[in-house]
């Protein structure tokens, strides 16, 4: 089977894995789906956490679902994830199950804090008595508002909408389990992750992309001007699996890690872009004014991961943009 990251990252770049037994929570999700793949490329033995197998189309759509034992549990429930996770000695943890959608926190707090909070405290318990290296997903969405901007890793966790809250949350446990038990830990927040099979249409980048290719006007719930800074799928994965090898190995602090690619663009830049690809003009949106509890501008400094592991990104904007239009025409073809 092909190395899907051969072209940026090098032959050999994540042989490390090789019949490592790794867990992935959040398996059927876009950066799951694709960090699974480039294990199984690499022969890892890859066991999945998904809330229910409807999720799993991502993984049907690259033919892997077969290949990894997934168990369908609520990321929040403790008991069945201390069996799933007592159930083989694994080697590393990568934890990515989380309720992601800024819409979907604010209409249902509890079940984004259940699944957010909770859920990342039963993996690092779990993890703590188990004594097993871990990759915690997290967002810049964590740094909450601030007029101090790159955010640094150093930056107060100071999330005020429900989202936000959630992961500022989850990433000050993570720190409780690591300068308290020693754990081996490290976490990354990423900027906004985007690539082929992300069917949350309501995100952005897919939902343009589908409306476009359907010939429907695109709606944008702000007037364009939201900043973001955005990241490949691909450079994420490489990047997770990176942390891991460091986090495994002891190479690194057990520390918060930024990563992003430097690619900033407010959100209007972000739809013209496509619009241009996919049309070859710019098709005049809908505007609708719905982001009141969201955070205005975010771009990260992703130095410290650069200079700790020497881990950056591959991807240019233009690049990334074009593959991801292809893959979602392909796949909205069939």
């Amino acid at each position: 089977m092909q190395v899907k990251l051969l072209g940026k990252f090098g032959m050999d770049k994540f042989s490390f894995f090789k019949e490592k037994k790794v867990l992935v929570t959040g398996s059927s999700g876009l950066l799951g789906s694709w960090l699974i793949e480039e294990l199984i490329n690499n022969d890892a033995l890859v066991t999945g956490v998904s809330i229910d197998d409807s999720k799993d189309e991502l993984l049907i759509n690259k033919g892997i679902k077969n290949n990894i034992d997934t168990h369908y549990v609520n990321i929040s429930d403790f008991d069945e994830i201390e069996n799933i996770m007592s159930s083989a000695d694994f080697d590393i943890v990568f934890h990515l199950a989380a309720q992601t959608q800024v819409i979907e926190a604010r209409e249902n707090p509890l079940e984004t804090l259940k699944s957010n909070v909770q859920g990342t405290w039963n993996v690092l318990e779990n993890c703590r008595r188990l004594n097993l290296p871990l990759v915690c997903a997290s967002s810049d969405k964590a740094y909450g508002v601030s007029e101090n901007l790159p955010y640094l890793e150093s930056h107060p966790l100071s999330g005020e909408f429900p989202y936000e809250v959630s992961k500022s949350s989850s990433d000050l446990i993570t720190t409780m389990y690591q300068t308290t038990y020693g754990l081996k830990v490290a976490t990354l927040r990423c900027g906004n992750i985007f690539g082929g099979g992300d069917f949350n249409w309501d995100r952005l980048i897919p939902g343009i992309i589908k409306t476009l290719i359907e010939n429907d006007i695109p709606v944008l719930r702000t007037q364009g001007d939201f900043i973001r800074e955005w990241v490949y799928v691909k450079d994420v994965v490489n990047a997770y699996l990176e942390v891991g090898k460091a986090v495994v190995q002891e190479r690194n602090n057990f520390v918060a890690y930024n990563f992003s690619s430097g690619d900033i663009k407010n959100v209007m830049e972000i739809y013209e872009l496509i619009s241009i690809i996919l049309k070859g003009d710019i098709v005049k949106p809908k505007i609708l004014l719905d982001s009141e509890f969201e955070i205005k501008n975010q771009r990260l400094d992703s130095s410290l991961i650069k200079s700790d592991l020497n881990i950056s990104s591959k991807f240019n904007l233009n690049e990334s943009l074009n593959e991801t239009i292809a893959w979602y025409k392909k796949y909205l073809s069939n």
